[in-house]
């Protein structure tokens, strides 16, 4: 039986809340495999697509379990939610193909139905503290490391990072702003998640001394994460990039810093699991990043405040993706 044939008897059937939620949690792990370059990657793109749809038909049924797995469903498709923060085809990749992945749509899917579907699902997860933090988590993630791949070919740059967490920030904050951004909860969420985004981060160094951040997919969401309250989580995973970029002008003594560590191949680390570390990482930041006003002055500006950049309503954006009946 072909998987189309497949699908369409999982779309034909009658769904509760049980049934959706475990299909939620195999579509999880299905779209962590589309980073892969060859065939399951692909297979996994078409899952993923599919899965967002039917789930996009069926939001009545996602209970928190389901929007938290969806989160991580839905922080697999990073390109795409940027896209959808900025206006542009879902297909789109940013300049100079900033973001390498398969097109959602491959194998055919309907543009604009899955466009649709994927605004429509964001808009109804946006309200869960467990799918904000997946989201930001995964979102990330892949924007660190796609922003340290990039630079490694094309000259690393202070405006090139900026401009690589700027998108990451607004499709944040489109998130944030859809959930009510009178709630700090999700903000909370958001930012804790993009803070634990270094936790999936791996750097290797190559016999030129270039570090190269890749990212290990989600794909089942993390069991009670630790939320802290107003704490800005993008600086952890910015200067994660910049320190390993060469960015930084005076990085701190690993020997004494509870924050920041470096590897026997002299990669840099940035963990932030306690008060304590927090603390001293944003200090050390607003003390001046290391004699590195350039980098502080152009990379702090990014964050998640509920402001994307070019939405102001929840109303403006169901209205511009048909969300009339959502």
């Amino acid at each position: 039986m072909r998987p189309e044939t497949r699908w369409d008897q999982l779309t034909g059937r009658r769904w509760g809340t049980k049934g959706i939620t475990a299909l939620t949690q195999a579509l999880a792990a299905a779209s962590s495999l589309r980073t892969d370059t060859g065939q399951d990657g692909q297979r996994a793109t078409w899952a993923t697509a599919q899965g967002i749809i039917l789930l996009a038909n069926h939001t009545n049924r996602l209970t928190d379990q389901a929007k938290a797995n969806t989160g991580v469903i839905l922080g697999n498709c990073p390109t795409e939610l940027i896209a959808l923060a900025q206006r542009l085809p879902i297909t789109a990749t940013g300049p100079d193909n900033y973001y390498k992945a398969f097109p959602i749509t491959t194998a055919g899917t309907n543009e604009q139905d899955l466009t649709t579907a994927t605004a429509h699902l964001l808009y109804e997860v946006a309200d869960s503290t467990g799918a904000a933090y997946e989201i930001a988590r995964a979102t990330t993630a892949y924007t660190a490391a796609q922003a340290s791949q990039y630079m490694n070919t094309h000259g690393a740059s202070t405006d090139t990072l900026a401009d690589f967490y700027a998108r990451n920030a607004d499709a944040l904050n489109l998130l944030t702003l859809l959930a009510d951004t009178t709630d700090t909860g999700i903000i909370d969420a958001a930012n804790a998640g993009a803070a634990a985004s270094t936790d999936q981060l791996t750097i290797t160094t190559n016999t030129n001394g270039q570090h190269t951040i890749t990212h290990t997919p989600t794909t089942t969401p993390q069991p009670n994460p630790t939320i802290p309250t107003g704490t800005p989580g993008l600086p952890a995973p910015i200067y994660t990039n910049a320190f390993n970029a060469g960015l930084i002008n005076n990085p701190p003594d690993p020997n004494t810093t509870t924050w920041y560590t470096t590897d026997t191949n002299g990669a840099h680390h940035i963990t932030l699991k306690t008060n304590d570390q927090q603390r001293n990482f944003y200090t050390w930041v607003t003390d001046g990043s290391g004699n590195s006003p350039e980098v502080a002055d152009i990379l702090d500006q990014n964050g998640i405040n509920g402001n994307p950049e070019r939405w102001r309503t929840t109303d403006d954006f169901k209205e511009y993706y048909g969300g009339d009946d959502w």
